[in-house]
């Protein structure tokens, strides 16, 4: 079966987003170790090389492909387009609710229990509440991407 244009945008975006934010995460994992304020530097300057990297890749992948269906590229959305949309939305946005509420719970127990971090600590990452909502809103969009090219070739 032939992929839609629509199909192939999803997965240009499926793959950008889990490749630059695979890497992103695994060079913040390991900083662990690393001097605090150093290693923030660096988490600060993988985040925006990774948000300008997804950017640029967007930008010309999403306009070659364009480029090479300029007729479908036109069209834009129609009804089965924008109903597996929103169901892919629908979902993502649970998981994004779960990573929030998971870090708003992380954030009152550490104020009720300042001591835990310290002692029960296995990730130094910097930033980690940041990192945690980043990889909640990166599951989410993920999660996304992926429940559309499912729901596409399901035929819904």
């Amino acid at each position: 079966m032939e992929m839609s244009f629509k199909e192939k945008s999803i997965w240009t975006s499926l793959v950008s987003t889990v490749g630059v934010f695979a890497y992103y995460f695994y060079n913040v994992a390991m900083l662990t170790g690393v001097e605090e304020q150093l290693a923030r530097q660096i988490s600060l300057s993988l985040g925006s090389q990774s948000v300008f990297l997804v950017i640029v890749i967007e930008i010309v992948f999403q306009g070659l492909l364009a480029a090479s269906n300029h007729r479908d590229a036109k069209l834009g959305n129609d009804e089965r387009d924008n109903a597996i949309e929103n169901k892919a939305s629908h979902i993502a946005y649970l998981v994004l609710i779960v990573g929030v509420c998971l870090t708003l719970g992380r954030l009152v127990i550490l104020e009720s229990y300042p001591g835990l971090n310290e002692q029960h600590s296995s990730l130094q990452i910097p930033l980690l509440t940041a990192h945690i909502l980043l990889f909640s809103l990166i599951l989410a969009e993920v999660t996304r991407f992926a429940l559309q090219l499912y729901y596409y070739r399901r035929g819904n």
